[in-house]
C-alpha cells in the first residue's frame, strides 16, 4: 500500500510536494500512518457510552492500544479558567487509558499558523495541531492532516453547522474538525447610544435584517461627532480589531474580508466582478488578480479606510475596548453574549447584524484542531480528539469560554439559544455565514492580504494597494500549479 492510499480522495503526491515546497519543505517528510476501518456505531451525534472504557464522542474506530505512548497537543493559550477545563479532560482521558500521556503545547493565537508550518517542515509535529477551517484546502492539498470521517461518525459530522462543515471538506474528506462556532455580527453599547440620544443598530434576529454599509457609516459618523462635542475624546464608534493580533489587518479571514466579500454576489453572473469579489480568488485556487482587486473589492476597502480615516476607530491595538466602555460598537458574535452574561454585564447591550453590502454577508472561521497525517497513533489521536469533543466536555469548555458550539444538537439543548434575541441571532448567523475562498495557497494568501490591508487602513489608496497584492498573491500560489 502506498502511503497516498492511506488519504483516500485527497491529491495527489506531486501536489502535496508543491504544498510542502510552499512552505519551505521537502517531498518526504511525512509519514503516512495506515488508518483503520472505522465502526460507525456511535449512540447519538456526539455522545457513545458504554462502546469504550470512557465516552469518547462520535469517535467510531477500534478501541485503543494498551502500550505506553505519548500523544502531544499543540494549541492556544486561554485564560487560566478554560486552560483548567482541558486539562480536566486530559486528566480523565488518561485515568481511563493511564498507558496514554498527554504532553501539551500552549503558543499565542497568532502564531498558531507559523507554528503549524514549523512542525510539518520539520518532519516531526505534534499528533493533534490547531488549525483553522480556512486553511483546509492547503492541509488537503498537503496531505498534512488525516480524513477524520474515517474516524468520526456520519451523524457527528452532520451536525455541525453546515458552513463550517463544508468549509472544512475538501474533496469529500473532513480535514480539521471545527470545534467552536464564531459568527461574526456586531456588539453595540445601549449606554453609550442612550447618554447621546442616537439610535442604535436594529436588535433582530434574522442574519439580513441589519442595516446597510452606508447606514452604519453614518452612524459612525454621527456618534463620533457627538462625542467628541461632548468633549469625550476617549471614546470611539468603533472598537478597535480584536480579532487575531488585535488593530488594522489583523485577521483578514474573519474581519477585514467583510467589508470586501458583502459588495459581492455569489449570485451574480460567474463573469462578473461582482462575482468574483465574492469569491475572492479563482475557482482553481491559483489566480488573485481580477479577484482580490475589483472595483467592488475596492470600495469596500475604502468603507473601511474611511473608519479609521475619519476617525471612528483606532489606528492601533486597544485591547478590550468594547469591553472597557470605550466603544459604541464592536464586530463580535455569541461570545460576548455569553460572557457578559455569565461574569456581568458591564453596561446595557445588543447585537445586530453585521453591515449590508450588495448581500448581506459574514464569514465563518473556526478554530479546527487536526491530527497530523504523521502521527504514528492515528486512532488513539482520533478518539482523545472524539473524547475532547463529547457531549460533556463540550458543555464544559464553552460555559468556561463563552463560545457557540459547533454541533447543532449542542445549540439546541441550550435554551437561551432560542429565547434571547442576541444568541437567537447568532445562530442564524451560523446557518447563513460563508467560508472563506478555498485556495491551497491560503497561508501565502493570507499572510500577503493582512499587511496589504493595514497598509489601506493606514492611508494608502485601496485600488493601487489591491493591485499590488493580488500580483504577489499570484506570485505565492504559482509554485502550487
Amino acid at each position: 500500500m502506498t502511503k497516498s492510499s492511506y488519504l483516500p480522495g485527497l491529491k495527489s503526491s506531486l501536489s502535496r510536494r508543491t504544498v510542502l515546497r510552499g512552505i519551505a519543505a521537502t517531498a518526504g517528510v511525512l509519514a503516512m500512518p495506515a488508518i483503520l476501518p472505522s465502526r460507525a456505531f456511535a449512540a447519538t451525534p456526539g455522545s457513545n457510552p458504554g462502546k469504550y472504557k470512557i465516552d469518547l464522542g462520535g469517535y467510531t474506530g477500534p478501541e485503543l492500544t494498551n502500550a505506553p505512548i505519548t500523544l502531544k497537543i499543540m494549541r492556544q493559550e486561554f485564560p487560566p479558567e478554560v486552560n483548567a477545563v482541558l486539562q480536566a479532560q486530559y486528566d480523565a482521558f488518561s485515568a481511563a487509558y493511564p498507558n496514554i500521556t498527554i504532553q501539551e503545547e500552549r503558543v499565542p493565537y497568532g502564531d498558531l499558523p507559523t507554528k503549524v508550518q514549523v512542525y510539518v517542515t520539520s518532519g516531526s509535529a505534534p499528533d493533534i495541531m490547531m488549525g483553522r477551517n480556512d486553511f483546509a484546502s492547503a492541509y488537503a492539498a498537503g496531505q498534512l492532516t488525516l480524513p477524520l470521517q474515517q474516524f468520526l461518525s456520519a451523524d457527528f459530522i452532520e451536525d455541525v453547522y453546515a458552513p463550517l462543515r463544508e468549509s472544512a471538506t475538501i474533496d469529500g474528506n473532513l480535514v480539521c474538525l471545527p470545534w467552536e462556532t464564531n459568527p461574526v455580527y456586531m456588539a453595540f453599547n445601549r449606554d453609550i447610544y442612550d447618554k447621546l440620544k442616537i439610535t442604535p443598530p436594529p436588535e433582530v434576529g434574522e442574519f439580513d435584517g441589519g442595516w446597510t454599509v452606508e447606514q452604519y457609516m453614518q452612524n459612525f459618523d454621527d456618534v463620533t461627532k457627538a462625542l467628541r462635542a461632548s468633549g469625550d475624546t476617549q471614546t470611539f464608534a468603533l472598537a478597535a480589531s480584536g480579532y487575531g493580533n488585535g488593530g488594522p489587518g489583523s485577521n483578514y479571514t474573519q474581519l477585514e474580508s467583510i467589508w470586501v466579500r458583502m459588495m459581492g454576489d455569489p449570485k451574480a453572473a460567474k463573469d462578473s466582478s461582482t462575482y468574483n469579489t465574492f469569491m475572492g480568488v479563482s475557482e482553481d485556487g491559483f489566480t488573485a488578480s481580477g479577484y482580490v482587486n475589483t472595483p467592488e473589492a475596492a470600495a469596500g476597502l475604502a468603507n473601511y479606510q474611511t473608519v479609521f480615516k475619519s476617525g471612528y476607530t483606532p489606528t492601533g491595538v486597544v485591547p478590550d475596548q468594547f469591553r472597557g466602555g470605550a466603544a459604541a460598537v464592536t464586530f463580535s458574535g455569541t461570545g460576548t453574549v455569553k460572557r457578559f452574561l455569565k461574569t456581568g454585564q458591564p453596561f446595557n447591550f445588543g447585537m445586530s447584524p453585521a453591515p449590508k453590502g450588495t448581500i448581506a454577508y459574514t464569514t465563518t472561521v473556526a478554530d479546527s484542531p487536526t491530527i497530523y497525517s504523521g502521527t504514528p497513533y492515528p486512532a488513539e489521536t482520533a478518539a482523545l480528539l472524539a473524547f475532547i469533543c463529547n457531549d460533556a466536555n463540550r458543555f464544559a469548555f464553552h460555559d468556561a469560554w463563552g463560545s457557540m458550539p459547533v454541533r447543532k444538537t449542542l445549540v439546541d439543548a441550550l435554551p437561551e439559544y432560542a429565547s434571547d434575541q442576541r444568541l437567537v441571532l447568532g445562530t442564524n448567523v451560523a446557518d447563513n455565514a460563508f467560508g472563506p475562498p478555498k485556495s491551497v495557497g491560503w497561508f501565502d494568501y493570507f499572510s500577503a492580504i493582512n499587511p496589504a490591508v493595514k497598509d489601506i487602513a493606514l492611508g494608502t489608496d485601496p485600488q493601487t494597494r489591491l493591485n499590488d497584492v493580488a500580483t504577489q498573491i499570484d506570485g505565492l500560489l504559482a509554485k502550487y500549479k
